[in-house]
């Protein structure tokens, strides 16, 4: 997945943002931002086929690839 994926969308942007500054429970990060829990699991779960997040349980992860994209949009 590339970084300009997660940047062209801007819900898509603050659920990546959210797991990449540490949080892993995404009902945290959809009322933060104000999102639909339907439209953030949604999201969540495309970032998971692209290889970027990784579900443990109920939490989410970063995954290597996911590291090395926050570190890129970060700068």
């Amino acid at each position: 997945m590339e970084e300009g994926y997660i940047l062209s969308n801007k819900f898509r942007r603050a659920i990546f943002d959210g797991f990449a500054s540490g949080e892993n429970d995404l009902n945290i990060i959809v009322k933060k931002h104000r999102i639909i829990f339907t439209v953030g699991k949604r999201i969540a779960e495309d970032l998971i086929k692209g290889g970027v997040l990784e579900k443990k349980g109920n939490k989410y992860i970063l995954t290597k690839e996911g590291e090395r994209l926050a570190k890129i949009i970060r700068g």
